[in-house]
């Protein structure tokens, strides 16, 4: 059996990127920061997955372990010569204490928290001194929402000196300035920046039109739908046939249609026909009891109907159940982090949603029953569970848990239960992910850490004007760059920048000029010559190293 390791003192390294933590948004992080030509050191507390650190590792992260992460160990790593660290973990006390050590080791680090509480992380922020905080779900969860939806949400930033708008085709107007992804693409070369200029996600001037989820909503409208279901509507079905044959009955009586239509209506409702009586012959009256009966059994069931749909929306309040058959609505299977920002940003935009997560004590299902979203408590793999849940009548399924093994069980469970269903897979290993998308035919597949990850590479390089746009389960990133000294892009035209097909430029601004030239042609770049770049997170890391100043030994 080969040793493992050694593990060596950092000690006097100074210029790296400290990160303590051993996730899989860690070794995104690590594969990012490799490809800035950065040097990065792992501080992993002792029990961390193996295959985990394996992978770090193989980016060229080297890796210190620790019990508890304590001074030692961060000096270990050198964190008194870092130029930043980045603390990530499922606990958001075990970050803040790290921080808090961190800080008073080294007060001029660049500090950046993964943290799931986003109100702690805004009230710590002026505390910390310079210290970006982010949050991976939230980062996250715009991809997988709009997964679940089938849309594509817009955005609106500035870049390049001017105001853009980046979204589908039908929401985006204005100068179309480019076509920049397709989501109907699952490889990378064909989703994103795509060489044909073929797409239907655009870069454009003004947003349009206005989306809207395909699934039944809640608030006041979805309240009114649950109330009038299926048997309320049949019971108001039957009353109206009740009415209109009993119009009918006594226009035979000889009066108008309108005193018909009355005499009808009141007989059937059981709101009164003694006023109107003297126009009745006495086989007419026994006809007219005959309608007062079956009026009242219907008025009845209508009564009963909406006391029951009252006090089974009170007892789902109560106990977080589910009342009736839901229809058309979203199931996300799994309240950690990321299902929980989902399931919260799903019901905030008026989509139904019912959740599902196994153990009753996790932080996510207090914080959805508060806001009335029902769970189910239970393994979302279970056949019956997600019968409970209504997926054979869903529009989506989410399976959001920790584990890919349990969300492709999920989804095939869910595609048993009903063909069409939408399924949006979390899974982290991306090679898989692809073959999912294309063998299995589940549907979407996204990765937390493929979505978190760039903004976590941005922050500790101080490159927080960075935009970060979901397409599909890739990224396209958007940002500014500024050609350097002796740098490899000085000198060169604009057609001769590698790599187009992962690296766009928009606009171009020459050094000394005032203006951004959205329509460049083929300037050759000066030092201090500014780019706006759209580019895939291997594009940019390749712009980063052609335009950065030359690393002299």
């Amino acid at each position: 059996m080969p040793d493992a390791p050694e593990e060596t003192s950092h000690v006097d390294r100074v210029g790296h990127v400290v990160v303590v933590g051993a996730d899989s948004i860690v070794v995104r992080l690590t594969e990012e920061l490799e490809r800035a030509g950065e040097q990065t050191v792992i501080v992993a507390r002792a029990g961390a997955d193996p295959d985990l650190i394996s992978d770090a590792r193989a980016h060229g992260a080297e890796v210190v372990t620790a019990g508890r992460v304590r001074e030692p160990d961060l000096i270990a790593a050198g964190i008194k010569g870092a130029k930043a660290a980045v603390i990530i973990d499922e606990d958001d006390v075990w970050v803040i204490r790290v921080a808090l050590v961190v800080e008073e080791l080294n007060p001029e680090v660049r500090l950046v928290l993964g943290l799931s509480d986003a109100r702690l992380g805004a009230r710590l922020r002026p505390v910390l001194g310079e210290c970006e905080i982010l949050s991976p779900a939230a980062l996250a969860a715009p991809s997988f929402v709009a997964a679940a939806l089938a849309t594509t949400d817009t955005m609106t930033f500035e870049i390049g000196g001017r105001l853009v708008v980046a979204g589908p085709a039908d929401r985006v107007g204005g100068d179309r300035l480019g076509v920049i992804g397709d989501s109907e693409q699952t490889e990378l070369s064909g989703a994103v920046l795509p060489a044909d200029a073929t797409g239907d996600i655009v870069l454009g001037t003004e947003l349009v039109g206005r989306s809207s989820p395909a699934v039944r909503q809640s608030g006041m409208f979805g309240a009114l739908t649950r109330v009038i279901d299926r048997r309320l509507r049949l019971v108001l079905l039957g009353l109206a046939i009740l009415i209109l044959l009993s119009t009918v009955y006594f226009k035979l009586v000889g009066v108008d249609w309108l005193e018909a239509l009355y005499l009808a209506f009141t007989a059937s409702t059981d709101t009164g026909i003694g006023d109107s009586e003297e126009h009745l012959g006495v086989g007419f009256r026994f006809g007219a009891v005959i309608i007062q009966l079956f009026g009242l059994m219907l008025s009845s069931g209508i009564t009963a109907v909406i006391v029951d749909a009252l006090i089974s929306a009170r007892l789902e309040e109560l106990s977080g159940g589910i009342r009736g058959r839901p229809r058309d609505h979203v199931v996300v299977c799994g309240l950690g982090r990321i299902g929980t920002e989902v399931a919260i940003r799903l019901h905030s935009r008026g989509v139904s949603v019912v959740a599902i997560e196994q153990d009753e004590r996790a932080v996510g299902v207090s914080r959805i029953r508060a806001r009335k979203i029902p769970v189910l408590i239970g393994a979302a793999g279970e056949d019956a569970i997600l019968a409970a849940a209504g997926v054979s009548r869903a529009h989506a399924v989410l399976a959001l848990t920790d584990n890919d093994s349990v969300n492709l069980e999920i989804g095939l469970v869910a595609k048993q239960a009903k063909e069409n269903v939408r399924v949006v897979t979390r899974v982290f290993d991306h090679e898989l992910a692809g073959r999912v998308e294309r063998r299995l035919k589940l549907g979407a597949t996204r990765s937390l850490s493929m979505l978190a990850a760039p903004a976590f590479a941005s922050a500790a390089l101080s490159r927080t004007d960075r935009l970060i746009f979901p397409i599909g389960r890739w990224v396209l990133i958007f940002t500014e760059l500024t050609v350097q000294a002796d740098s490899g892009a000085a000198g060169i035209r604009l057609s001769e920048l590698p790599d187009p097909d992962v690296a766009r430029v928009l606009a171009h601004r020459p050094v000394g000029g005032n203006r951004w030239d959205w329509q460049p042609g083929n300037p050759r770049l000066a030092v201090g010559d500014q780019l706006a770049v759209a580019a895939t997170r291997t594009g940019l890391a390749r712009m980063l190293l052609l335009t950065k100043v030359t690393r002299r030994s």
